[in-house]
């Protein structure tokens, strides 16, 4: 049984941002293996099948000729009372395409029924009934585009076939006391195991456009900053890349003043990720500029970064070398300038009332220009006291991974791409399924 769909996942396209998004505006990525992408997709059927219970499935009518006489045999109040997925395998090719198989799947269905005779002497007759479907195999093939020209910076994906198998599937009907009924009960459980064998492999496809729209929730194309004065913007700038074995999915990353989108810190053209592989099952990676945006923006509209004894000139700037970050501020004490570097090691944060994470950093002292009259070491306590202090509410927030514990994963500096990299495993029982609203 075949199904096709299409699903855009977001079809509101304003654009209220100052320029549209291309592929090396990237500063923000995510990069799964095979087992990483059906790991965390099937963590995410899991954690949505309570939904499932609750869709409006539409009644399903099904003509039946017999002879000189038609029934129409309708199923109507249709609801799934139990559906279990307990594997799933993804291949990813170098043609942009996923595929999901899910094997071993089991499914129950309840239903009202009732036929109406075309013709005299117009018998009717209603009752109840299950469907019971065993080791079904569910099968799909789906791919992303970006229309960079109508619709940046959202997600377009498209199902473009799937398939239901199964070794069984049982129809029972309940009551039902004419004639004809019982006379054609064999004629009308052929007739519409057809349908229902297509109506079950249609409603799992919705499944996935489901979750498509629960991963690519277009609620979460934005964050908002606790100051509220700016924005993190959570766009993508190209469809989701599927090469051997892995899938990407690249943002913006970057951080605008809310009431001035067109004050920009990054240029076009200054983003752009290389898509490095590893063999761990997911990988985020976040470009030094990303974090040099935020520290423009706190600087520049509040002024973060000053203390009571000193004055931060320029916004701190942020540098990633193989072993670790460096940060560098120039402060001004006496009509002095004073150039410190300090380490700053980043700091994993989980919401855990939201599904919005937070990367911070903890600084150390690295390095501090030596002036005369400027007492260096009680000055770079100071500095280092108050970039502490402004740390949580200057990080990098990020949309959080339901289905995975980042905070556990190890930190990797690239100096040469110049990026940071949280590196991991999914883990084997997928973590509780939290659903609430962005901070």
């Amino acid at each position: 049984m075949i199904v096709l769909l299409s699903l855009q996942v977001f079809d509101d396209c304003e654009q209220n941002y100052p320029r549209m998004l291309q592929h090396n505006d990237s500063l923000q990525s995510s990069t799964a293996t095979e087992k990483g992408t059906a790991q965390y997709l099937l963590c995410g059927i899991r954690g949505s099948l309570s939904q499932v219970f609750d869709i409006q499935i539409p009644n399903i009518t099904v003509p039946i000729n017999i002879g000189v006489t038609q029934i129409d045999f309708s199923l109507t109040d249709i609801k799934i009372y139990n559906l279990q997925v307990p594997e799933l395998d993804v291949k990813l090719n170098e043609q942009n395409i996923v595929q999901l198989y899910l094997p071993n799947c089991n499914v129950d269905l309840k239903f009202q029924w009732k036929f109406q005779q075309s013709s005299y002497p117009y018998t009717t007759d209603s009752g109840s009934g299950t469907v019971v479907l065993r080791n079904g195999t569910m099968s799909g093939s789906a791919i992303s585009e970006v229309d960079g020209v109508k619709c940046p910076g959202h997600m377009k994906v498209n199902v473009i076939k799937s398939n239901l198998e199964y070794q069984s599937l049982k129809i029972q009907l309940q009551g039902g006391q004419s004639w004809i009924f019982q006379s054609l009960i064999d004629i009308i459980m052929e007739a519409v195991q057809v349908q229902i064998a297509g109506f079950i492999s249609s409603t799992m496809s919705a499944g996935f456009v489901k979750l498509a729209n629960d991963v690519f929730e277009d609620g979460r194309r934005e964050m908002n900053y606790a100051n509220k004065k700016f924005i993190k913007d959570e766009r993508y700038t190209d469809r989701v890349q599927i090469g051997s074995r892995f899938a990407t999915l690249l943002f913006s990353g970057q951080t605008y003043l809310k009431e001035n989108l067109t004050d920009e810190y990054i240029t076009n053209g200054v983003g752009g990720i290389t898509l490095n592989k590893f063999n761990a099952d997911i990988q985020m990676a976040v470009k030094d500029e990303a974090f040099n945006n935020i520290f423009f923006m706190f600087h520049k509209y509040e002024n973060a970064f000053s203390g009571k004894d000193f004055k931060c000139v320029k916004h701190p700037t942020l540098r990633f070398t193989n072993t670790a970050a460096l940060v560098s501020i120039l402060v001004e004490v006496n009509e002095t300038q004073v150039e410190i570097q300090l380490i700053a090691k980043p700091v994993v944060m989980d919401n855990i009332s939201a599904i919005t994470g937070k990367i911070r950093f903890d600084y150390f002292p690295y390095s501090i220009e030596l002036r005369d009259g400027i007492d260096a070491d009680s000055l770079l306590a100071a500095v280092l006291e108050h970039m502490n202090d402004t740390s949580e509410d200057a990080a990098f927030q990020y949309n959080y991974t339901l289905m995975v514990d980042i905070r556990t994963y190890q930190v990797v500096f690239d100096a040469s791409e110049r990026v940071m990299r949280l590196i991991g495993d999914t883990p084997e029982e997928c973590m509780p399924y939290r659903l609430s609203d962005p901070l």
